[in-house]
């Protein structure tokens, strides 16, 4: 099942129809980035869309990881209705000084075949989101 905005394109486009099922994981994967990179007060509609800043994250402020993931989490429930089962775990990473990673894993609802989808979500000095699968 695409998202709605990518129905939206798709039928205004030459194919008329959803994206190809394979696409499934992709599409889901792109609004998580979007999610994950909104921030709280950035949409009139929903207050509740989005993070905290982020960028505000430091390696001294590591007590503050939990809450985060507590947030992901939350996030990823309300906005990604795809998603079913979201666990969000602080994982180590030396690739990310100064930043933090998250392991996220969570079942990927279709109706038709259900599957489970696994990334990471990079949380760089800047604040921004990346996701590496």
């Amino acid at each position: 099942m695409a998202s709605l905005f990518e129905r939206l394109e798709a039928a205004r486009g030459a194919g008329g129809g959803p994206p190809p099922p394979a696409g499934l994981a992709d599409s889901v994967l792109r609004n998580v980035r979007r999610i994950l990179n909104a921030r709280q007060g950035c949409c009139q509609t929903r207050r509740d869309l989005g993070l905290s800043d982020l960028g505000d994250l430091s390696e001294e402020a590591s007590e503050a990881v939990p809450a985060v993931a507590r947030a992901v989490r939350l996030q990823l429930e309300r906005f990604e209705p795809r998603l079913r089962q979201v666990t969000v775990r602080p994982a180590p990473s030396e690739e990310t000084a100064g930043g933090f990673t998250f392991a996220i894993s969570a079942t990927l609802a279709d109706g038709s075949r259900p599957g489970l989808l696994r990334f990471d979500a990079v949380v760089g000095r800047d604040g921004q989101v990346r996701l590496k699968d």
